[in-house]
């Protein structure tokens, strides 16, 4: 048995046959400047309830979790070719699945338009079509802000209006500058600028709900395998049923977590 070890041994030093270490699992996630509460820039780190809640994951699977400074349009781009793994808030579509798999939702996105309380009185979308005249309202390019929006940009009254804007934190900034007279935002980012006492936040308010959707975290297909992405959606699912979840959801004050029953879209 032994010169059988020692020729089988031999073999492989002379072949130059050697097991490779196997790669170190990394998922690369998207992430723009400051982004509250979701994705919070402090010096060189990334926190936010996105984050907390990407990262709980990312360890659940083994993973490290690495951050990739990328504007939204050009993210998605990115993830398309397979050069980024993961972004967050991604709205669910039948288009996206082909090159997404929604995992989540991790949050129910309430978009308001948002601005100073002097603005005209609006009570329904329509009315930026006909009666209702905004001045200028800052859109993120790229985003989804639901269907009656999206028929409602045919009308030119509405869509002369809209400012395409390629970076979350030009919101709020365009608004002080008064370079626009409202923004779409998700409720909560309005909340969390108040809160921590941002510079003029507590003048703007919400003026209309335009759409409220759950958000996913969209897994990149072309970067992942298929067996990848199934093993990130059972890890999701045992974090809900386990509380883990829930647990950030209260840490940022966003006691939601009952209504984000895990609905994986692979």
């Amino acid at each position: 048995m032994r010169w059988y070890l020692y020729l089988l041994a031999l073999f492989l030093l002379t072949s130059g046959i050697q097991a490779a270490p196997a790669e170190p699992c990394k998922l690369r996630m998207s992430a723009e400047t400051d982004f509250p509460p979701h994705l919070i820039q402090q010096d060189q780190h990334w926190t936010g309830l996105s984050v907390e809640l990407m990262q709980k994951l990312a360890t659940k699977v083994g993973c490290e979790l690495v951050f990739i400074n990328s504007p939204w349009l050009r993210a998605l781009q990115l993830s398309e070719a397979g050069e980024l793994d993961v972004l967050s808030h991604l709205s669910y579509n039948a288009e996206r699945q082909s090159h997404f798999a929604f995992i989540g939702p991790h949050h129910i996105e309430a978009i308001y338009l948002i601005g100073a309380p002097n603005l005209p009185p609006l009570h329904n979308l329509t009315e930026l079509t006909e009666t209702v005249d905004l001045g200028r309202i800052a859109a993120l390019h790229g985003a989804y802000y639901g269907e009656q929006f999206s028929q409602l940009m045919q009308s030119p009254n509405f869509a002369r209006q809209l400012v395409s804007i390629s970076s979350i934190q030009d919101k709020l900034a365009l608004l002080r500058a008064n370079r626009v007279n409202a923004i779409l935002e998700d409720i909560s980012v309005l909340r969390y600028w108040q809160q921590h006492s941002y510079p003029q936040a507590e003048q703007y308010q919400p003026l209309l709900k335009v759409y409220e959707s759950p958000v996913y975290f969209g897994f990149s297909k072309t970067s992942l395998t298929p067996g990848q992405i199934a093993a990130l959606a059972n890890a999701w699912q045992q974090l809900h049923e386990q509380g883990e979840l829930a647990q950030i959801y209260q840490k940022y004050q966003l006691d939601n977590s009952s209504q984000l029953a895990p609905s994986p879209k692979l």
